[in-house]
């Protein structure tokens, strides 16, 4: 049965400490040392084509696993209005293309508006959350359980293996759909085959991947926690302008999103990779973990 944390006593003194504690308290089986693929990128953020903010990700993927982190700051007049940063952790398997994440936490922090949301999962159901503020669900469709099982965090989204052996950028990469439950909604993202694109690093990036990138269009589809009825809800399944550039991750059969494009109601926002930058490792065995 799925239990929920106890709330932390002050919002505003949660921090990214809080990733640390939601991933370690996933557990880790040890296996023998091996090699994983990691992955530094940078991202630039854009609305209407204007700079708003920074994004960087680091993520590990082994054979069989993945663990990522991200981090998101708004900059010049987006930080002065709403003083924006967060940061994202999450961590988990995957068989073939079917991703199974473990643990996830997500700390934002604004002028306005903060929040925590941290949640550990067992066999693709979540079995422990919690959510600051508390979710409001008046006039909202109802979370059920079911709606929480084969689900994948919104960070555990972004890693998209391909089964088999065959190419990466295979028209047929595009074509998932991901059950996104982010701790207070659940909504279906679909990805198709668009076309395919090259994608080039900043000429600063040293290292970094420049080249054949596979475009996938994406549509929304609510499916819980949502206010039925409401604009933006309506707007974002209606919203035919989103897409998705997936670049591969080298030394790995994983594809990871070097651009994503979305039309807002106020423009167009874009996060662009300046940086892509992998290398590969020898991993350790792994320590057990503590379960929440």
């Amino acid at each position: 049965m799925m239990t929920r944390l106890p709330a932390s006593p002050r919002l505003r003194a949660a921090s990214v400490a809080s990733l640390a504690f939601a991933l370690s308290a996933a557990p880790i089986l040890a296996a023998p040392a091996f090699a994983e693929t990691q992955l530094r990128a940078r991202y630039d953020v854009t609305l209407m084509g204007i700079g708003i903010g920074t994004a960087s990700l680091q993520a590990g993927i082994d054979r069989a696993s993945y663990d990522v982190t991200m981090s998101l700051r708004m900059t010049g007049l987006a930080k002065f209005l709403t003083g924006g940063q967060g940061a994202a952790a999450a961590r988990g398997g995957y068989v073939g293309a079917a991703v199974t994440p473990t643990a996830y936490a997500l700390n934002t922090r604004g002028k306005e508006k903060s929040q925590v949301i941290r949640f550990a999962l067992a066999g693709g159901a979540i079995r422990q959350i919690s959510v600051e503020p508390p979710v409001k669900t008046k006039d909202t469709v109802p979370i059920t359980e079911a709606d929480q099982r084969g689900i994948v965090d919104p960070l555990s989204a972004l890693v998209m293996p391909v089964a088999g052996s065959g190419e990466l950028l295979d028209k047929s990469s595009c074509d998932r759909t991901l059950p996104v439950f982010d701790g207070r909604q659940r909504y279906d993202v679909a990805l198709h085959y668009d076309r395919m694109e090259t994608a080039t690093a900043a000429p600063e990036a040293k290292d970094s991947y420049s080249g054949k990138v596979i475009v996938c269009k994406a549509s929304y589809r609510a499916i819980a926690g949502h206010k039925p009825g409401r604009e933006q809800v309506t707007f974002m399944e209606q919203n035919k302008d989103m897409e998705v550039w997936l670049a591969p991750v080298a030394g790995s059969r994983a594809l990871i999103p070097w651009k994503i494009s979305v039309r807002t109601p106020i423009g167009t926002a874009v996060i662009t990779a300046t940086s892509f930058v992998t290398e590969t490792k020898e991993k350790a065995a792994g320590a057990k973990g503590v379960d929440l």
